[in-house]
């Protein structure tokens, strides 16, 4: 199978990650969504020309590097919406964007055109291409999609606990045929928005992905030093964990057996609810709003 492009899915679905999109503090959907609108609508107003344009990007610089959660993570001013009815996250500069007839502007950008059109995320290289198809069906709005698909240690994690619970390879069919397993690859997704139990001064739902090691993620903190390590211990450390005690990385590890193991229920079209007696029912998920995506 060849890798999907995962820049650009659907007319709901694509990523600016790449793009520093994320990279602001008191991250929300309707807070990006609202300055990515504002944004968008005022490039629509701009002559193309390159004075206005790089003018343009010097106003929009509103995050400061001060008060980004990863202060060298350049946030582009040019991320925007696109589409015909603005319903995913795009470049204002890319030559197919309303008004640029063409024209690539993206030489006027901080990382310049070549970077642009070539540089490619490691989930593009690191996660099988059955499974970032699966990502890319299974969730269906730009803002949780662009939050989850640069995490390939997180993924390949998930992956991994499906795959050995239902003893085969999982592929995009799987997911396509079985609704409750979508709705379990969801669930995993947004922990990145609700993980309850992530450490105190963490960077939050941004992920600095690139691989130079300026932001590495550290390993899962633990008050208690006697805590032995969790068969979740790559999710926890990918979610920024820190654990007061036993009790805590004891409720950590039903949040996350409950949604694998309703996932691989679906997946074997077994009786649902053989996580939810063991380690509670779904109350114990943190709840989000990735459903109205």
């Amino acid at each position: 199978m060849a890798s999907p492009y995962l820049c650009q899915v659907s007319t709901r679905v694509s990523c600016g990650a790449c793009c520093g999109l994320y990279n602001v503090h008191n991250l929300t959907r309707e807070g990006l969504e609202t300055a990515l609108t504002v944004r968008t609508e005022a490039f629509a107003r701009l002559p193309r020309e390159p004075e206005a344009i790089e003018d343009f990007g010097r106003r929009q610089l509103g995050w400061t590097p001060e008060e980004r959660p990863f202060p060298h993570f350049h946030h582009c001013p040019f991320v925007g919406l696109i589409g015909r009815e603005n319903t995913r996250v795009g470049c204002l500069l890319h030559p197919e964007a309303p008004g640029n007839r063409g024209r690539d502007w993206r030489e006027l950008s901080y990382y310049g055109a070549k970077a642009c059109r070539t540089y490619f995320c490691p989930t593009s290289r690191e996660l099988s291409a059955e499974h970032q198809q699966i990502i890319c069906q299974g969730i269906d709005h730009w803002y949780l999609y662009g939050l989850v698909i640069t995490e390939h240690r997180l993924w390949a994690a998930f992956f991994r606990e499906m795959e050995r619970r239902v003893d085969r390879r999982t592929t995009a069919e799987d997911f396509h045929a079985h609704a409750q397993a979508r709705q379990g690859l969801n669930h995993f997704a947004a922990l990145k928005l609700a993980w309850p139990f992530r450490r105190a001064g963490a960077h939050g739902p941004c992920h600095y992905f690139f691989d130079d090691e300026s932001y590495p993620r550290l390993e899962v903190e633990r008050m208690d030093q006697a805590l032995p390590e969790s068969p979740y211990e790559a999710i926890f450390r990918e979610l920024e964990s820190c654990f007061m005690d036993a009790a805590a990385q004891l409720r950590a590890e039903a949040i996350v057996e409950t949604i694998l193991e309703g996932t691989a229920c679906a997946l074997s079209d077994k009786q649902e609810g053989r996580a939810a007696d063991r380690h509670g029912g779904p109350d114990d998920v943190p709840q989000t709003d990735f459903f109205s995506f």
